[in-house]
Parts: structure tokens; sequence; C-alpha cells
């Protein structure tokens, strides 16, 4: 018996995913989806640099423009976007965005690395950062096509990373606000259409998303939307989010493997790693599966 199966109850989940990612047949049948949180693995380049900010940060930002206004403070970020861009214009919203997001501060980390590594069909994300991109010259193993826009998918070949809401530094719209999460369905349906059908063919994975991100929030209320109680089921591997467990629930993400210190690195100042492995041909790092012992698990290709 493995050392993980008796101490983990989502062993054979974890197990599952592995195996669907290196098949027998060489096709992998597992997606990904990343969200924001997997930014904050990135490598800032001087710590005098601005960080990154969270949606938590964003609504706080946009809040202090808009404190003239009587404003709720219930007011999610979505609407709060709204507003913004209603009073001072699109153009000064994206800037505000791009300010928030500083790209050019940081360098894809090890994680990414790991991450591109890995065998997936397809690559989501509904980050604007360029950090997936910037990291595929250092992944050999793979070959991604980059799909920026909708018109980009029918010559598009597996694996795709698929940038669903924008990127920067011009790939607009950087989908933000309320309006942009209403019509996105209409204006972008290949995009939804690719998510759905990834879903339904493949193990999904959620990583870098907390349970009440705006993202991971519109985009699971979508697919629960159109597939009900056919939705299958969809893997979160995320960091102390025993919180949102309820929640989760509420929105048929029906497993969650949690906690994995891979979300964010700099939390507790500990080594991360993914719980599926890393594909090297079989051929360990010693010191990184030692690293993967503060909490995660280390899997290889058999």
């Amino acid at each position: 018996m493995n050392k993980f199966e008796g101490k983990l109850k989502m062993y054979k989940h974890l197990e599952d995913i592995r195996n669907k990612l290196w098949s027998e047949d060489g096709k992998s049948r597992v997606s990904v989806m990343v969200g924001a949180g997997f930014s904050l693995n990135a490598e800032k380049l001087d710590e005098s640099l601005e960080s990154m900010s969270l949606w938590s940060d964003l609504k706080s930002k946009i809040a202090e423009e808009l404190k003239h206004i009587n404003i709720s403070e219930e007011t999610d970020v979505l609407s709060l976007a709204q507003i913004y861009e209603e009073e001072y214009g699109r153009t000064n919203l994206d800037e505000l965005i791009k300010q928030a997001i500083p790209d050019q501060n940081y360098e894809p980390g090890e994680l990414h690395r790991s991450l591109l590594r890995l065998p997936w069909a397809d690559v989501y994300t509904t980050n604007y950062d360029t950090l997936l991109e910037r990291t595929l010259p250092h992944v050999y193993e793979r070959s991604y096509q980059v799909i920026y826009d909708i018109n980009d998918i029918p010559s598009s070949v597996s694996p795709r990373i698929i940038k669903l809401h924008g990127s920067f530094p011009s790939k607009r719209p950087f989908i933000f606000t309320k309006k942009d999460y209403d019509t996105y369905e209409q204006k972008f349906t290949p995009f939804v259409n690719m998510v759905q059908q990834s879903i339904m063919e493949t193990t999904f994975v959620l990583i870098g998303f907390s349970g009440n991100d705006p993202n991971f929030e519109k985009w699971t209320k979508w697919v629960r939307d159109n597939l009900g109680e056919h939705m299958p089921k969809i893997y979160m591997l995320a960091y102390n989010e025993q919180k949102n467990e309820a929640l989760l629930r509420e929105r048929n993400i029906t497993l969650k493997l949690s906690p994995y210190n891979c979300v964010k690195r700099e939390i507790e100042k500990e080594p991360c790693c993914f719980p599926f492995g890393r594909i090297n041909s079989g051929q360990t790092n010693t010191k990184h599966k030692e690293e993967c012992n503060h909490g995660s698990i280390s899997y290889y290709p058999k």
C-alpha cells in the first residue's frame, strides 16, 4: 500500500486524476482552470516593486476612487467596477487593473513550470497576467498553443492555454465589470462552449481559486445552469478553504482537495508542489520529493 493511501481520504481521487493525466493510450483526460491565486507563486523581480492585488485589494482600490459616491459596503467588486467604468470610463478602468496587477514586476516561478509540464488536455485561465505564456520557453516537454481570441479556436489543437478574460497588455476586453460577466455568455459563446465541453469530456481541476472568487462563482454557475444534475464532478485544488465548504456544495463543486500549499507560497513560507507529480520520465528529484512532503503528495508517472 502507498504510504499516503491510508492517511488521505482523497487518495483514490488523486490517484484517479494521476492515471487520467498519464493514460495508457497517451491521451490526457484532465483539464485545468487557473485562477488569480496561482499567480502569487510568481517570483517578484525586486521586493521594492508593487505587489499583485487580490480581489479584496481590487475592491478596496475601486471603493477608494468612488468614496464620493454613496455606495453600500456590501456592493460586490463586479458592481463596483461597473460603477467605476460609468464614472471614469473604460480606459481608466483598464489602467487601474494594470496598475493593480503589475505583470512586469514578476517572473514565472517554479510552480508555473511544474504546472505546464503536466500533460493537461487544455489549460484555461481567467488571469490577465502573462505568467503562463512566459513560462513556455522553459517547458520542453509540452508544446502549447495560446488562444487569446475566439477566432483562434477553429485552427487550434490541444494542448492549449486559453485566455478566457483577456490578456495584458492589450488583448481586450479585460472581463471585470458586472456587465462584462452578464453579457459574456452571448459575446464569447465559443469560450463558454469549450469550457463546458472540457467539463463533460475530461476531469476538470480548478487551481488558484477561492470559494468566493467572482470568476469561480460565475463560471461554475454557467456550467451548473446548462448541465444541471448531469454536471460531472469538478475538483478544486485549494488552500485553507474549509470555511467555504458549504458554499462549494451549494454550487455543486462536489470535491475539494484541501489543504495543499500550492496556492499562496508566501503565506506559510513553505515549499509547494503539485499532488499529481512531475513529468520527468519517472526520474525523481530527491530534494523536490522531500519538499513535497510538507502537506502534499508526490505522484510521479508510472
